[in-house]
């Protein structure tokens, strides 16, 4: 079989994982063309001879916080609020993570369960924070890139708290700064994204600037921002932190 299936819009997104299909369809109040697309789908599965599975088949409208008329759902594809993609929950309000910070820290606070066992057996503090690093941060900074711009007194505070209650009642040595730790994750990925030509992100990014009145941590131009959710997407983040 050939990976032949594209989109019948070239503006429309189509992301291939494993046997996972995610399709990005922009849409305003003239419509979209998320029928076609389905539509070339559903052939495309039956001329390679392959099913789709509809009980996996999901649709998510993305919107603002503001009332609209959303359109009529497919009759045979399910409608949600939220999708988790790729171990993310995303949902339909762009500035909305509350799924997926319940799963992280309920997740966290399970594995928690290890810590006070090891504590309780003796195990020093050193061994402690290994621990910690190996069996916790892992779940709390996964996809940290996307969701790191989460406003700060809703979301990011929530894990300054677990961390902080995790060395109060000694399970490890010192305080973490999730806002430095996403600073770094930031700027490792950044770093590929930009001196990687390949790189899928490299679309994301401004034109560069004609010319340079200082030397500068990159040189595309600044985007104009009108709000801070918009800043706060990893690509802009970058562009000013990291100027």
């Amino acid at each position: 079989m050939v990976n032949d299936i594209k989109t019948v819009n070239p503006i429309n997104q189509l992301v291939k994982f494993a046997d996972d299909m995610t399709l990005e369809v922009p849409g305003n109040e003239n419509g979209d063309t998320s029928q076609a697309e389905v539509d070339s789908i559903q052939t495309w599965s039956e001329n390679n001879r392959m099913s789709l599975n509809m009980e996996k088949t999901y649709e998510m409208i993305v919107r603002r916080n503001i009332p609209t008329l959303l359109p009529d759902p497919f009759p045979f594809i399910k409608r949600r609020t939220w999708l988790k993609i790729l171990g993310i929950t995303l949902q339909d309000l762009p500035s909305k993570w509350d799924l997926h910070f319940d799963e992280m820290l309920k997740k966290a606070s399970a594995r928690m369960y290890i810590m006070r066992v090891c504590k309780y057996y003796g195990f020093p503090i050193k061994q402690l924070d290994m621990l910690f690093n190996t069996l916790i941060m892992p779940i709390i900074t996964y996809g940290i890139e996307l969701w790191g711009g989460a406003y700060f007194n809703k979301y990011i505070s929530q894990i300054d708290k677990f961390i902080n209650r995790a060395h109060r009642n000694g399970y490890i040595s010192e305080k973490l700064n999730i806002k430095e730790i996403s600073i770094k994750r930031d700027k490792k990925l950044w770093d590929k994204v930009i001196h990687n030509k390949d790189n899928a992100l490299q679309e994301l990014l401004p034109d560069k600037l004609n010319r340079h009145l200082r030397p500068r941590g990159h040189e595309f131009e600044l985007p104009l921002v009108r709000t801070e959710r918009f800043k706060s997407s990893f690509v802009n983040r970058c562009l000013f932190n990291f100027v």
